[in-house]
């Protein structure tokens, strides 16, 4: 049975960074199920966000022809290298540094394939690291995600609920997101102050977002309390112009960001700028 993450980390006189988002799968059982559940196939070239201690990181290996694992935390590339070493797995490369400036491109176009993701996300950085797999997506097959349920409500939320926004609008019209499984906090260590949720995301054929598109929604979102009528008179267009479009679109003046649908948002950002401006 191998040692417990705390035990793991007190032999070499380490302690979770909580201001590095570290919380450790303790049951090897479930990160085989993760791995299971992933989809991995002997072809695969797989990068493994937020490597930790290995818990991910040797079934992938057992299942993927490549795993690149990326680990911020240099004490723990450490401890990562003695535990692979254990183990004689010769497929696992060890990437240390920040994920959000990896090169997802370099390693697709060196394999010659599409890569997929897998990874529990550091919850300080998994909203941005979204928005990274969105811009990447080119390169990217599937991507398998631990994330904090809140943020995993967010990606799946409908519109006219709370916890609807941008990242809702945006994997709404790019992505099929399937939940896979939830895990309770005292399934890691130190358990985290809220459950989390393991996601898939599948990329939808052919969908291209422009980058005013993006601007449009974040600038929208950013003024939830906001009508969507001030929202868009705030990015310099005319009140009657803006009544126009809301009328021909069926959508109230009143209406708020979070209550129009991701393809109303397209329509409307077509509509603004241009009626041959393709977004998707």
């Amino acid at each position: 049975m191998p040692l417990s993450p705390k035990k793991v980390l007190e032999r070499y006189g380490l302690k979770a960074q909580k201001k590095l988002g570290q919380h450790f799968l303790i049951n090897p059982f479930t990160s085989e199920q993760i791995v299971e559940k992933s989809g991995i196939e002997p072809k695969d070239i797989v990068i493994e966000i937020g490597a930790g201690l290995g818990a991910l990181t040797i079934p992938l290996s057992q299942k993927a022809k490549k795993v690149i694992a990326i680990e911020y935390d240099q004490k723990l590339i450490f401890v990562l290298k003695e535990i692979l070493a254990n183990h004689q797995l010769k497929n696992i490369e060890i990437w240390q540094g920040d994920a959000l400036k990896y090169d997802y491109e370099k390693t697709a176009h060196l394999h010659k394939t599409k890569i997929k993701i897998i990874g529990n996300l550091p919850y300080h950085i998994s909203s941005p690291l979204l928005f990274l797999f969105l811009e990447k997506r080119a390169v990217i097959d599937q991507a398998t995600l631990m994330l904090q349920k809140e943020v995993a409500d967010r990606l799946l939320a409908k519109p006219g609920t709370k916890d609807f926004g941008i990242l809702s609008v945006l994997y709404g019209l790019t992505a099929k997101i399937i939940p896979v499984m939830n895990l309770a906090p005292q399934s890691f260590y130190p358990p985290p102050e809220v459950d989390s949720q393991l996601i898939k995301i599948n990329w939808k054929e052919e969908i291209r977002l422009e980058e005013g598109f993006v601007f449009f929604l974040k600038h929208i979102f950013s003024q939830r309390r906001k009508t969507v009528l001030n929202a868009l008179k705030r990015l310099g267009i005319k009140t009657e112009k803006i009544k126009q479009i809301l009328s021909d679109l069926k959508i109230e003046t009143n209406t708020r960001p979070e209550q129009i649908s991701p393809q109303d948002y397209v329509k409307l950002y077509q509509n603004i700028y241009s009626p041959k401006n393709n977004v998707l």
